[in-house]
């Protein structure tokens, strides 16, 4: 996810972001995945990318789906967590950060959290 620092207080990286990830315990707030933990990542039925703990869960989620994978080999990838931290209230610009807007969040679930308030953005240009 690409990150515009301009857009955020001056000390974001400094003391807003370790302060954070250290009250989650370096840990997503919502699915509980660890910062830099290896996951996999199997294309399911419709399409939708889940994550995995482990190559065979994802190796039989994804047979279990009913996506049309080949056989031998269905998509899944190794995926690197990296911790982001998420606006819980969308709003990057307030430089007036309280800890209880913020929440340490893997990837896929601060895409997840975003989604409606960035679809919301897009349709009322």
């Amino acid at each position: 996810m690409p990150i515009n620092y301009s857009k955020y207080p001056p000390n974001w990286k400094t003391e807003i972001r370790p302060r954070i990830l250290e009250r989650a315990k370096h840990r997503c707030e919502f699915c509980e995945l660890k910062n830099h933990q290896t996951v996999y990542s199997a294309r399911i039925y419709g399409g939708k990318s889940e994550w995995f703990k482990t190559h065979d869960e994802a190796v039989v989620a994804a047979f279990n789906s009913g996506w049309n994978c080949p056989i031998e080999y269905p998509i899944v990838k190794p995926v690197k967590v990296v911790l982001t931290i998420a606006h819980l209230d969308h709003d990057e610009t307030n430089h007036e950060v309280l800890d209880e807007r913020l929440a340490a969040l893997c990837q896929i679930c601060h895409l997840r959290y975003d989604s409606k308030e960035k679809y919301r953005r897009i349709m009322s240009k």
